[in-house]
């Protein structure tokens, strides 16, 4: 990415200033809303090339199930367990390979779900 002057010259007093023990601010362009957004979208475009790599870095994790990042979250279901059960869940993550209680949670549901669906056709 290759800064403007006016960038590069803002960068050389902001480093200046902060080489300084007692540095103070120094007057000068903020931007703020919308148009902080616009700079920093242009900033992120400059450096990641175009409008697909910006949505990749900037869309978050996919959302369960394969769907595109930036797609909105996943629907979340929440649970307490037993000081025994996370142990157990946290044995089993480490067996299985996996990598988080989640994942463990996700396959559990999913073969508890398919089960008493099959079992009651």
């Amino acid at each position: 990415m290759t800064l403007s002057k006016k960038d590069q010259e803002r960068y050389a007093a902001l480093a200046a200033l902060e080489e300084q023990p007692t540095g103070t601010s120094t007057p000068g362009e903020s931007a703020h809303g919308a148009d902080a957004a616009a700079i920093g979208q242009q900033m992120l475009l400059d450096a990641l090339g175009s409008t697909q790599a910006v949505a990749r870095a900037v869309g978050g994790r996919p959302r369960v199930g394969g769907t595109a990042a930036g797609a909105g979250s996943s629907p979340t279901i929440r649970t307490r367990v037993t000081p025994t059960r996370k142990r157990e869940v946290d044995q089993l993550r480490a067996q299985l390979g996996m990598k988080s209680d989640s994942d463990v949670v996700r396959a559990a549901l999913d073969e508890y779900v398919q089960r008493h669906l099959q079992a009651s056709a």
